[in-house]
């Protein structure tokens, strides 16, 4: 048992779920996006095995994200993109690492079309998502400039509600970029994210762009989709107490016990990922046990009712299942009234990160 929250990757779990989304969206070629470290999973680990598996595209977030795992991805023979676009780093540093930004703008068309010597990059047109992209006006504008040499290697754009797969405004956003793509010519184009990855083939086009359910969680709101869970989120009980009734817990008294029985304090709090609003909602797995969060969580602990153990003395230095295969982060993230997304990304830094069954490239 470790001493500090520990995070467990299998990434046999990875590989699973990346060849269940590949085989989902062939013919077209399936990406990973692994920003923010692999969604808090770990990039570096991770982009390796997929790289094992096959993947050839990665896409990072930001240029800084991406240098430490751009050359292994180079030398297979793979391409790396960077999501935000150029932001405030000149052309030159993209091109130094051999990494490839998406143009979000007018203006960062502009300003890498003269310095890229021909290197390509993705267009990103904006068609509902109101985030980041190319509004249709700047269209006309960006196909001039690839008569001056702008080189494309992909157009995309990006689903704003793929995870409700009823939504008009899939369809309605599929249209928009399958008319504006086409002015493009014959460019490979790029919609599908996890969610869209299971919205049917006229939406994967040329390459599909996965992340959260690369990492074992639901994208689609009331479908099951049989992903592995990869991750296993725990931490020591570091105390079992009795309480009796009218005992308080945590900061502030928020829960107060009706009847006496038994806690456990875990050695893991908000600074480790385990986010405040569980605080008397959410659950942890404790030796077949779902047992209650109960009180605040505080920085570097929380509580929880173990009184329903046969045995809750037994408990102390054994670990609690905060997220995984019993308790999964889109259970969590239901009772806190969180995204999978944030849950993963917010496991902190102290936390010990362990991969098992890696693979080395040969």
């Amino acid at each position: 048992m470790s001493a500090r929250p520990c995070l467990t990757i299998d990434m046999d779990a990875i590989a699973a779920n990346f060849r269940l989304l590949k085989e989902t969206v062939t013919p077209a070629e399936c990406s990973a996006v692994i920003k923010a470290n692999a969604y808090g999973l770990g990039a570096g680990p991770i982009g390796r095995r997929l790289l094992a598996e096959g993947c050839r595209t990665f896409f990072f977030a930001h240029l800084a994200e991406a240098v430490d795992l751009a050359p292994e991805i180079l030398q297979a023979g793979g391409t790396v993109f960077v999501l935000n676009g150029m932001g405030l780093y000149p052309a030159a540093n993209f091109l130094q690492a051999g990494i490839l930004p998406v143009l979000n703008t007018l203006e960062e068309a502009r300003l890498w079309s003269p310095e890229a010597k021909g290197a390509p990059a993705a267009l990103h047109l904006d068609t509902g998502m109101n985030r980041l992209g190319l509004p249709a006006s700047d269209d006309e504008a960006v196909r001039n400039l690839m008569g001056d040499g702008l080189n494309l290697m992909h157009v995309m754009s990006h689903p704003a509600c793929a995870d409700e797969p009823d939504r008009l405004e899939n369809r309605t956003q599929l249209t928009r970029f399958s008319e504006r793509a086409a002015l493009f010519g014959d460019i490979p184009k790029s919609f599908a994210n996890s969610a869209g990855c299971f919205l049917g083939p006229e939406f994967q086009f040329d390459l599909s762009r996965p992340g959260l359910a690369l990492y074992g969680a639901q994208p689609v709101t009331g479908k099951h989709i049989p992903l592995s869970i990869p991750y296993r989120f725990e931490a020591p009980v570091l105390q079992v107490r009795r309480f009796s009734a009218g005992d308080s817990f945590g900061y502030g008294g928020t829960h107060t016990a009706k009847v006496g029985g038994f806690s456990a304090t875990i050695g893991a709090g908000y600074a480790d990922g385990v986010p405040r609003c569980l605080s008397n909602r959410g659950h942890v797995w404790l030796d077949g046990l779902k047992a209650p969060i109960i009180g605040y969580v505080s920085m570097d602990t929380f509580v929880a009712d173990i009184s329903a153990h046969p045995d809750p003395v037994s408990l102390v230095h054994t670990c609690a299942q905060i997220y995984g295969p019993d308790l999964t982060v889109d259970d969590q993230a239901a009772s806190a009234g969180l995204s999978a997304y944030e849950l993963l990304t917010r496991i902190g830094g102290r936390t010990e990160r362990i991969h098992v069954n890696q693979l080395a490239l040969r």
